[in-house]
């Protein structure tokens, strides 16, 4: 068994025996008597640090013992001092400490319950069982920061487990055996549960609450948080933002959101008449194409280069000639390095697309498919391709097959 020295006042150090040390795949796993290394469990990340001049990246249980992974081999029933980095232990331990807060605070408000944490080195998460507002989502994080305003004591106490059905908690722990350890923040005013990992003093250690995103999610909400230095960064991020959009819009910050929109607005209108005149020029392509399509038997054949279009040009464009339903239609549109293509029949043309596709596809070296009606494909444009010459393979290759 593992003595946790890292309960007793969040300590960083601590002096131990060497139990045993065994090589592994990436390192060496080293097993002392006490540690002041926290090891991954609960949600909470591992603590890093050293095992006499040993660096230890990583730690964890098995049983009830800790197993630190480490660079170096240290010698069994050496005496030596453990040091846990004490950046990493401040941050997991803020980002924990304000986890209980918010669960504990959306319990009291809204009746919710936390249903999963997570927590990793750029963010943590928290799953509650109820879908919550956006308005309910600012009043928690609006109460969990009071609640580390008033900089609450954070107290411990540990039980066996046949006691806790007489302990209220937010969270009922059932099945649990041995010692049990309760964290209580303000003598669970603000939260009160069952926890292995490591909290701050008092709530204002805490620093900061943010709540950055949430979602519906499996019939609750999730809620990416950050806490301490974490949230500072992260609204200095959203303030960078904001003072380029300030820049960008030579707006006022307080009326960046204003100048955003109204731009919103004035693309949508623009893109709204950017198709209307799209599609009066593809009629009069489309009418243009079809005084000039090939009639051969009852189907008329268009076959034609669209330079500069895209797949979705050439979608429109193909839907407006197979109006006509006596026609096939195979159109090619130049766009960068890529040749694309766009395949399409009308109801009276009996031809497979997704046949004729695949000598389309041969023909320009590329790749596509689709179903009887519609195909369509692409491939790279190299010094090798000949566009027009592949155009006009396929066109002696239609009229010999409908011809047949």
């Amino acid at each position: 068994m593992t003595k946790r020295a890292y309960y007793e006042n969040g300590a960083l150090e601590c002096e131990a025996t060497v139990l045993r040390c065994r090589a592994v795949e990436n390192g060496f796993e080293i097993l002392t008597d006490v540690t002041s290394i926290f090891p991954e469990s609960g949600g909470q990340l591992s603590d890093t640090g050293f095992i006499g001049n040993s660096r230890v990246t990583h730690a964890r249980e098995e049983g009830s013992e800790v197993w630190h992974l480490c660079d170096k081999a240290v010698e069994v029933g050496a005496k030596v001092k453990i040091a846990a980095d004490a950046g990493p232990r401040l941050d997991h331990t803020q980002q924990h400490s304000g986890e209980h807060i918010l669960s504990g605070m959306a319990s009291k408000l809204f009746g919710a319950k936390n249903v999963g944490f997570h927590m990793a080195e750029e963010y943590a998460t928290i799953d509650l069982d109820t879908q919550l507002t956006h308005e309910q989502i600012k009043e928690l994080q609006r109460e969990a920061n009071r609640a580390v305003q008033r900089n609450v004591p954070v107290t411990y106490e540990t039980v066996q487990g046949e006691e806790l059905e007489n302990i209220t908690l937010r969270k009922q722990a059932k099945g649990l055996k041995g010692d049990i350890r309760i964290v209580y923040f303000d003598g669970g005013e603000v939260d009160s549960c069952t926890c292995c990992g490591t909290h701050v003093a008092f709530s204002g250690e805490v620093g900061y609450i943010k709540i950055t995103a949430h979602i519906k999610y499996k019939g609750g909400t999730r809620i990416w948080f950050a806490c301490g230095m974490r949230a500072v960064e992260d609204s200095l991020n959203n303030q960078d933002i904001v003072d380029s959009l300030a820049v960008r819009f030579s707006a006022k910050q307080e009326d960046v959101l204003n100048a955003v929109l109204r731009q919103g607005d004035e693309l949508t209108a623009a893109r709204h008449q950017l198709k209307e005149r799209t599609e009066k020029l593809n009629e009069f392509i489309a009418a243009e194409l079809l005084g000039k399509a090939e009639v051969i038997g009852a189907t008329k054949l268009i076959i034609d280069m669209q330079k500069g279009s895209s797949m979705n040009e050439l979608k429109n464009l193909g839907d407006m000639l197979i109006r006509d339903e006596n026609v096939l239609a195979m159109l090619f549109g130049e766009n960068g390095d890529s040749l694309v293509y766009q395949l399409a029949r009308g109801r009276n043309v009996k031809t497979s697309m997704r046949e004729l596709i695949k000598a389309v596809n041969a023909a320009a070296g590329g790749k596509g498919g689709g179903r009887d009606e519609y195909a369509q494909g692409s491939a790279k444009i190299t010094s090798a391709t000949d566009a027009e010459g592949s155009i006009e393979s396929l066109r002696g290759y239609c009229r010999s097959m409908l011809k047949a």
